[in-house]
């Protein structure tokens, strides 16, 4: 009858196998559920880390664009209103004039603090700057000397964040002490290829890529500026806090920027790479802009900012691979691992013909499911190669002793526990190798490939008893 060839056909031996196969399948498909969730959790602690560098860099100094020196020089525009009768009205102008030379000397310390169990990475610049104006003989185009305002004249520094600023800048000029002011005069700057973003709007930046700096320091001129003097030269320290970034701007007609520190990771960044060298002992970098590099006039007239365009370079200070980004990375593998695993248990229960539980694979699977969240939680404790060995451990011995009793077989659990321990060695040195990682990974699951043809070359998964 129909029916009873059914059932002969659900106890022969290769139904049995091929519903296994089925059931196994579908169980790697659900748990791929618990490997997202896990992913987003990495992200999300990811994100409080990040939450709390910000909080941290509030009393310490944010990320720091250094924009100029430059001189603003204010100018009378006279225009009649009433030439029969003479009236006319005068309006007060800006005039910007940038260096005709400008260099930036400085050595950058970091720092790590803690706040609760979230390590935060800080940084302490130490900068000389130092350059010279050259004002053109000629004066300038269609603005009368006569209607300059000299004394009136302001050399400006924008930073970006002024909290970070934590000593007294006193500037020479021409070898005259002046102290600077709080402040650049309602002026602001506007860098386009920043990768952070000051006092515009999170939507706007977005979209526009622009940074507006709206604070930092000026040093009145008074008498050290007039008509008779056609140049001058500056020099200031500044010591400045900050995160994450520091940036600067070639102002100058040329701009040169030298830059050392004992921090062994660095990561240039922005319109323009330095000449550098850099090992474990930290680095040393050397940024020079010629005036060909880019597009800057020797002076322009102030309207609401001083555009700068995508001209900012500098250096981001970061670990460059934090114990977030090779969990996540590791996460992406969980398929891997449980695939792996459960085809050699399911080859195990094939070769020495035990019968083992769907319930058991499932309880299999979660183990290694769970081996990632320990991996994420201990590794904000110990970093993440610490993290990664007791995981490993805990999850391997878990899993063999759990075999013992599964497979009734110490052979059997011997190969498991080996198999294992060479899946989780072999991850990790795929997550080491940044970039051969593709090509490992690939020549690895070739030999576990041809491994597993030659392990079931000998199966016959189609023999049934005769009747």
């Amino acid at each position: 009858m129909p029916s009873d060839s059914f059932s002969n056909f659900l106890q022969s031996t290769s139904a049995q196998i091929t519903l296994k196969l089925v059931l196994i399948t579908f169980l790697v498909l659900f748990l791929l559920i618990p490997k997202f969730m896990i992913l987003d959790l990495i992200s999300e602690r990811e994100n409080m880390s990040a939450k709390v560098t910000d909080e941290v860099a509030v009393g310490w100094g944010n990320q720091q664009v250094i924009t100029g020196p430059v001189l603003i020089l204010p100018y009378n525009v006279v225009t009649v209103t009433n030439a029969q009768v003479n009236v006319s009205n005068v309006t007060k102008k800006y005039l910007v004039i940038f260096p005709d030379s400008l260099n930036i000397n400085g050595q950058l310390e970091t720092h790590e603090k803690y706040r609760n169990i979230y390590k935060v990475l800080l940084y302490n610049s130490s900068l000389t700057i130092n350059g010279k104006f050259n004002l053109p003989p000629d004066g300038f185009s269609g603005i009368a000397k006569t209607d300059l305002l000299w004394n009136e004249a302001t050399l400006i520094q924008g930073i970006s964040d002024i909290k970070g600023l934590k000593s007294k800048v006193t500037m020479k000029m021409n070898g005259n002490d002046v102290n600077c002011k709080s402040g650049i005069s309602g002026l602001s700057f506007t860098v386009d290829n920043v990768p952070f973003s000051y006092s515009v709007p999170k939507t706007e930046a977005i979209k526009s890529g622009q940074s507006l700096i709206q604070s930092g320091i000026n040093a009145p001129l008074n008498s050290i500026l007039s008509e008779s003097k056609d140049s001058f030269t500056f020099s200031f320290p500044l010591q400045l806090n900050g995160c994450k970034y520091l940036y600067f701007t070639p102002v100058g007609k040329t701009t040169t920027v030298q830059l050392a520190s004992t921090f062994p990771d660095p990561s240039f960044t922005g319109a323009y790479l330095p000449d550098h060298k850099t090992n474990q002992k930290g680095f040393a970098a050397n940024w020079s802009v010629l005036e060909y590099n880019k597009d800057f006039p020797e002076y322009m007239t102030y309207n609401e900012s001083i555009p700068l365009g995508a001209t900012g370079f500098g250096i981001e200070v970061r670990e460059l691979i934090n114990q977030y980004d090779v969990t996540y990375r590791t996460g992406k593998y969980m398929i891997l691992f449980i695939v792996l695993t459960f085809l050699v248990v399911f080859l195990t229960e094939v070769v020495y013909r035990l019968r083992i539980h769907i319930f058991q694979y499932i309880l299999i699977g979660l183990a290694l499911v769970l081996f990632f969240t320990l991996l994420l939680s201990v590794s904000e404790f110990t970093g993440f190669n610490t993290a990664y060995i007791l995981s490993a451990l805990s999850t391997i011995t878990l899993l063999y002793f759990y075999s013992l009793s599964v497979f009734q077989n110490k052979k059997s659990s011997l190969i498991l526990l080996v198999l294992l321990m060479s899946l989780f060695v072999y991850i990790f040195l795929i997550i080491q190798l940044e970039t051969m990682a593709l090509l490992a990974g690939t020549l690895g699951l070739f030999v576990i490939l041809a491994a597993t043809m030659y392990a079931t070359r000998s199966i016959k998964w189609y023999e049934e008893k005769v009747q």
